[in-house]
């Protein structure tokens, strides 16, 4: 063998050990395999389908009261008001959202109607969510069912003062409604 072939076959030994050298053992690993899930709802939306509206009435010298009922809609007066016609009916919402998902829903328990002229108002109290023939006061946990839909509807009693301006009185009441 000549020197040359010498010190190719040590050079190649040479790098089989350094290569042996280097390489690091194996490791004992273990593997296991996991799920990642993740669930979607559509975005929670609130539709006014009729806003809550008292009709026209007539006040008197004596004060009164007008009730709208949230369980079916009937109204009715009481004292110095008499009932005149006209447009009426309760409030009425349906909520959208995710199916079978569960919501929580409040309205406040009064609010305040104020007269065109700006300065007269009449104030709405015992307001309450309502639902087929049930009454749940001002807050009521729902079901939004297979179709992610809850339909609700919203009453109160209007308290007229004794020789009431006579006008059109508006006022707003916020609806909250929260996932679950």
């Amino acid at each position: 063998m000549t020197r040359d072939q010498i010190i190719s076959r040590l050079i190649g030994c040479m790098l089989t050990l350094l290569a042996g050298i280097t390489m690091a053992p194996a490791a004992l690993a273990q593997t296991a395999d996991a799920d990642a899930r993740a669930v979607t709802i559509g975005p929670l939306s609130v539709v006014n389908i009729a806003d809550l509206e008292f009709g026209r009435i007539i006040p008197s010298p004596a004060a009164g009261t007008v009730f709208m009922d949230t369980r079916n809609g009937n109204r009715t007066s009481n004292g110095g008001v008499t009932l005149a016609g006209g447009p009426s009916g309760r409030g009425n919402f349906i909520i959208y959202g995710g199916p079978n998902q569960i919501v929580e829903v409040s309205i406040p328990g009064t609010m305040t109607v104020t007269h065109t002229n700006g300065s007269d108002n009449m104030n709405i109290d015992q307001m309450a969510i309502g639902n087929g023939n049930r009454n749940f006061g001002t807050f009521v946990r729902g079901f939004l069912g297979t179709l992610g839909i809850y339909q609700l509807t919203v009453g109160g009693r209007l308290n007229v003062d004794a020789d009431q301006e006579a006008g059109v009185y508006t006022g707003t009441f916020t609806m909250t409604v929260d996932y679950l």
